[in-house]
């Protein structure tokens, strides 16, 4: 599986289940003008997973690219140390 596909399947999932999550919210309030306890514990695990999906993903790719920036920093001081 490409990476880009698995990015797809990851911020796909995501919006779906905040999607689904406000879609359940507002069903519950039109039908009973008042938001049920288990619906607010599904809005509220889905916004966990969202915020999962987009803070791992926004972190791992940071961390991924501080540390190729230092590596290439470090190859590079390397280099222009032999040359001299």
């Amino acid at each position: 599986m490409k990476q880009n596909t698995k990015d797809w399947l990851q911020y796909g999932s995501a919006l779906a289940m905040l999607a689904s999550a406000i879609i359940i919210a507002v069903i519950n309030f039109l039908l009973e003008h008042l938001i049920h306890s288990s619906v607010l514990v599904y809005v509220s695990e889905a916004l966990a997973f969202v915020a999962a999906v987009f803070g791992i993903a926004t972190y791992t790719n940071h961390k991924i690219r501080q540390l190729g920036d230092r590596l290439r920093d470090e190859l590079s001081d390397e280099f222009s140390h032999d040359k001299q």
